[in-house]
Parts: structure tokens; sequence; C-alpha cells
């Protein structure tokens, strides 16, 4: 039940579609204690609490490809192609590959490629339908995303009710993990598309940098806390973790893996350098390219 309460809150939340423009919450986490003990999550009103801070604080996928566009970027060239849905055979890469193929499709809402949006909609289905999700993205809920396929806003907000609906249905079938491993894919890819557009020897991506990390770090925190939070954690899970592991590390959490530290000074969180960023970036395409690869 509580981890339930946790999936539900936090992953639909996460998901819902707010424009920048006419939402009331900060733009970035700077009032916001990072630093949070995540052991302490105990009860169901710290759980309902912590989800309507994600709800006001954290960027969501759809988010991070705004701030990417915002940066007067031109339409991101890296992106998983769609015709790889079909060659995703266990339910685990289905899972991740979902949430990968919905940040792609908000990202092609958001620079306005519509046919490319209709190019990731038939992949998204094709893994909804794998998955055993249909009912999560009836026949009328598609037929609106595609009426309102030169709408960019109400294209994004369906886009969004969709994963939501995703997530839901995972968590409400006792398929937690899989509902973890989507919330993984979407994090992963939007980070790959946010860091892949900077430079990080330009001293004018300074404040970019810091952005895309510190705006993303809790959003990982909850993740890696709730993978280990499993009440039955299956293989599956301690993979995935094992793959997170050096980003975890990155990100100053207890890992799986015994990862040395170097001597060389990259950074911290706080301290957003060239060297920590590239290290960074470096980490989240090799995630990214397990994550793809069929």
């Amino acid at each position: 039940m509580r981890f339930n309460i946790f999936i539900l809150t936090i992953f639909s939340c996460m998901f819902l579609f707010h424009s920048c423009n006419s939402c009331n919450r900060p733009q970035t986490m700077d009032n916001l204690v990072i630093d949070i003990d995540l052991s302490a999550l105990a009860d169901e009103s710290v759980y309902l609490e912590m989800g309507y801070k994600v709800l006001f604080a954290l960027p969501t996928p759809i988010e991070a490809s705004m701030l990417v566009k915002n940066w007067g970027v031109p339409y991101p060239a890296l992106l998983n192609d769609p015709a790889n849905a079909s060659s995703y055979l266990t339910v685990k890469k289905q899972a991740l590959n979902l949430g990968v193929y919905i940040t792609d499709m908000t990202t092609a809402g958001i620079y306005e490629q519509t046919q490319t949006v209709l190019r990731y909609k038939q992949a998204v289905m094709q893994l909804i339908e794998a998955l055993g999700l249909k009912a999560a993205a009836d026949p009328s809920r598609v037929q609106e995303l595609e009426e309102n396929i030169n709408n960019k806003n109400e294209l994004l907000r369906i886009i969004s009710d969709i994963y939501s609906a995703c997530t839901e249905f995972l968590a409400d079938d006792d398929r937690d993990f899989y509902a973890l491993a989507m919330l993984a894919g979407g994090w992963v890819e939007g980070m790959y598309i946010a860091t892949s557009m900077l430079d990080e020897n330009d001293p004018a991506n300074a404040e970019k940098m810091r952005q895309i990390v510190t705006d993303n770090k809790l959003t990982f925190d909850l993740l890696w806390f709730a993978l280990g939070d499993l009440d039955v954690i299956p293989d599956e899970a301690v993979y995935l973790m094992l793959d997170m592991s050096y980003l975890a590390h990155i990100f100053g959490h207890q890992t799986l893996l015994n990862v040395p530290p170097s001597n060389e000074p990259r950074g911290s969180i706080d301290n957003i350098t060239p060297q920590f960023f590239a290290d960074l970036k470096r980490h989240i395409a090799q995630l990214r390219h397990t994550f793809v690869r069929k």
C-alpha cells in the first residue's frame, strides 16, 4: 500500500502537463532542499507531501524538452528511431522504451514536428499493446491526439494523460517495477537530450549546466529510492540499479557497485565544473545506449 501511494502520487504528478508560462511553480529547485532524508518517508502522509513537492518543484520530460527548445537549439536529431519499437521483446525493455518514446514524442510535439509525432505515436501504441495497457490509451484518446496534432498545448496534455494512465494501470496491476522502468526511460532520455545539446567547455553554458543537474537530481533520488524500496526486488530491478550505479555515485548515493572515487577534481552537485558535467553527460549517454539497444 505504501509503495502504491508513492507510485500513484509521484508518478501521476510528475507527468501531468502544465505550461511554464501559466503555472505558478518555481522553475528551478533553488528554494527546495535537495539533500532530503529519503529514508524518512515512512508513512502515507509524508509520501503524499513529497508527491505535492514533486508536482510543484520538479521538471518533467516535457519541461526538459521545453528547456532545450527555449535555448534556441534546432530540433534534436538524436532521438530513438520509432522503427526500433518492434525490436524490444522483453517486458523490461518495452517499459523502458515506452518512457523513452513518450519523451521523444513530447520533444517532437514541442518542436511542432507533426509527422514525427505521428510516427512516435505508432511506436508508443505498439509498446502499450505489448505491455497490455491498451485500456490506458483507448481509441477515442488516440483519435483526440490525432485531431489535436497541430495544437501544441493540447497535444502535450494528451500525451501526459496517456503516460499517467499507463503508470496507474501498471501500479494497479502490481507491476510496480515496470512503472519505475517507464520513469527511468523517460528521465534518462530527457537528460540525454538536454546534456547532449551543451558544450561543457563553453563558459556561456555554465548556468544551463547547473540548471540541468540541480533540476533533475531529486527526480533521480526518488527513482533510486523507489527501486530499492520495492517489497520484492526482482532481478530486473537489480540489473537496472547496476546499470544506474555510476549515476547514483555521481549523485551521492550508496551504490550496488564499488565505484572507485576519482582523484581528479571533478566538482560536485554544488560545483558543476565542466569536468563534472562531461562525466555526467558521458554516463547518461552510456545508460541511454543500454536502454535503447535492441
